[in-house]
């Protein structure tokens, strides 16, 4: 019986050590995924800054008379 509780216990802590390991590991890639979508929106600010640039130096391009 001894034997048993024994098995049990080192199963149950085992079991809790695999479920701790796959919780830190799922809590790393959302924070991946959370600094992509970051990263992923200042490069959509910075090319639209980049686009509205563009289109400024176009019009002053434009309003040059030689």
């Amino acid at each position: 019986m001894n034997i048993t509780f024994t098995r049990l216990t080192a199963w149950l802590s085992l079991r809790l050590t695999e479920a701790r390991s796959r919780v830190s590991e799922e809590a790393d890639r959302g924070e991946i995924v959370e600094k992509v979508i970051i990263v992923a929106a200042a490069a959509a600010i910075a090319i639209a800054a980049m686009a509205a640039i563009a289109l400024a130096v176009d019009i002053k391009i434009g309003d040059i008379q030689l």
